[in-house]
Parts: structure tokens; sequence; C-alpha cells
């Protein structure tokens, strides 16, 4: 008798707070098997799948997380706190598109719904719609740099160049790391369609310098170097680009016009062929 009552108690003491408390102190993979054990006690909890979900967030989770806050959202259809959570287990999985269907129909009032949605929208390339959502987050949260650097991209992205270079300019100026990288690249390609090309090197090498590895960084400084008639060093950064992304067709596009102005006829050519093959797959997958 004493040892079933023993169970009892510890069964009715495995409940969502405990993760809670966990997960606060940072300890997030015991606050993961709290939340376990308080699923196990209490299977139609919302609190607990939702601390579940939110908890396989913080550990790099976020398909598994998906799956928890699903299962909370069932069981609390319109909880504000639940769907924010699923949004951004959405997105932190490259999930844009069930962002976008979760979000857009609750509206854009709520401030953090809003500021969801606009990552989505921007995620997904609704450029448009991304810079009028996160306008409106930035103008509420101007310490918010992760949606300014986005909302600058998406200005850049609408041709509302003007203003993207001064959004642009403010993020740069005072610089907080970790640097955006698609920030920096898009001011570079500003300054570079403005005929500022010793501005657009600099940033050009900022880039690489914070993503040595970023084959996008290397690739707009090629172009720079390109448009200013740098043939053979645009073309050393164009072949790094390749080396580090050899799936990169703008790279290869860009190598192509390269070798032919500079009369390298053999390697204009294995360019030009894989650019087809390219093309030949796009057009098989479109069928």
């Amino acid at each position: 008798m004493v040892h079933w009552l023993g169970l009892l108690l510890l069964f009715a003491q495995a409940g969502p707070e405990d993760g809670a408390q966990l997960y606060q102190a940072g300890k997030f993979t015991e606050a993961a098997s709290a939340y376990q054990d308080a699923i196990k006690a209490h299977p139609e909890s919302a609190d607990a799948w939702t601390g579940m979900g939110r908890t396989l967030l913080r550990l790099g989770r976020p398909r598994d997380a998906v799956l928890c806050l699903r299962k909370a959202l069932q069981l609390k259809p319109d909880d504000a706190a639940i769907q924010s959570a699923l949004a951004r287990a959405y997105l932190d999985g490259g999930d844009a598109g069930s962002a976008i269907m979760l979000l857009d129909p609750l509206g854009d009032k709520d401030p953090g719904f809003r500021r969801l949605l606009g990552e989505a929208m921007y995620r997904s390339g609704y450029y448009g719609r991304a810079a009028q959502l996160l306008e409106r987050t930035f103008a509420e949260r101007p310490d918010d740099r992760q949606a300014a650097g986005m909302y600058a991209v998406s200005l850049a992205k609408t041709g509302r160049t003007a203003e993207a270079e001064i959004a642009c300019q403010r993020l740069l100026s005072a610089p907080a790391p970790p640097l955006d990288l698609d920030v920096i690249l898009t001011y570079v390609e500003i300054l570079d369609s403005r005929g500022r090309p010793a501005e657009a090197l600099a940033f050009a090498d900022v880039a690489i310098k914070n993503e040595p590895a970023n084959p996008m960084a290397h690739l707009w400084k090629a172009r720079v170097l390109w448009h200013s008639n740098q043939e053979a060093a645009a073309a050393r950064e164009a072949e790094r680009s390749v080396a580090l992304s050899p799936g990169l067709p703008f790279a290869r596009n860009l190598l192509l016009q390269i070798y032919r102005k500079q009369g390298r006829v053999e390697e204009a050519r294995r360019q030009a062929e894989w650019l087809r093959e390219y093309n030949d797959r796009l057009s098989r997958g479109h069928e």
C-alpha cells in the first residue's frame, strides 16, 4: 500500500513546473528530461508539451519541437504563446511556408505575430510584404537588429534603394556582433550600383573577414572587381566562390564572362557546359 502511494505521489510531483524551473536556469537537457516525465504523467497537459517544444528549440532541435508544439496547440487551439512558439519552430526548422500558413490568418495586430510573420515573409522571398511588416516592427522595437536587417534587405529587394542605403548605413555604422552578412552584401550591391567601387570593395572585404568560407561574400567581391575592370582579381574571387560552393550558378556565369574576355577558351567552355547541364536539370525538374 505504501509502495503504490509513493508512486502516486511521485507522479503527482512530475509536473511542467519542474521543467520550467530547469529551463529558466538554462539547464535545457535536464529540462527536457523533466518535461518528458511530465508528459508521461500528464499526457493531456498543454503546458508540458509546450515546455518540451520550447526546450527542444533551445537544444537546436526545431523539427522535434514542431511535433510537441502541434500537440500543445491541439490541446489549447487559441493559445497565442503556443502559436508563437510553433511559428518560431517552423522558422528555425527552415519551413517558412508553414509559419506563414499559421500566422497569416491571425492578422498582424499582435506585435509578436507581426514580427514572426515579417520574418517568414522575408525568408520566403515576399519582400514587399516583409518590408511592410518589419517596418512596423522596427518602429516598435528599434533595438531588434535582426528585424532591422531584414527590413533593410527587403527595401533593397523591392527597389527602394535610397531607403535601403540609409537603413544599411545605420546598421553598419554601429556594428554589433554577429554582423549580418545579408546587410553587408546588400550594401555592397548598392555601392556597386551607384558607381562607388572602392567603398563596395571595402565592405566586401569586411564580409569575407567575418565569413571567409561564405561563397556569396567572394562572389560579390568578384562582381565589384569585374565591374571595375579588374579581370584577374575578379577571376580569383569567382573561382574561390565556386570552390566553396560548386553548385552556385551565379559564380559559374560570372566566371564564364571573365574567361571569355580573357580568351581562356577551354575554361570558358567548361563553365558553359556546366551551366547548360544545370539549366537542363532545372527544365526536367519543372516538367
